[in-house]
């Protein structure tokens, strides 16, 4: 899932940064800057999945002692 959510941010990213790059009005403009959020959530949610599963992990190594 931390994959899929990772791949999706470098799409939004390079899709907001081009959109933004060639703007040729405000409308193009905020595209753009949306795309840069969506980029920053899918990042963000990438990195609560990957502590999720990591404490996972953790949780499971702690059980089994």
């Amino acid at each position: 899932m931390r994959i899929i959510l990772f791949a999706l941010a470098i799409f939004a990213f390079i899709g907001g940064a081009a959109i933004l790059t060639t703007a040729k009005s405000a409308a193009h403009e905020i595209e753009g800057l949306i795309l840069l959020v969506i980029f920053a959530v899918f990042l963000s949610g990438a990195g609560i999945v990957e502590a999720v599963n990591l404490l996972r992990k953790e949780m499971i190594s702690i059980k089994n002692r």
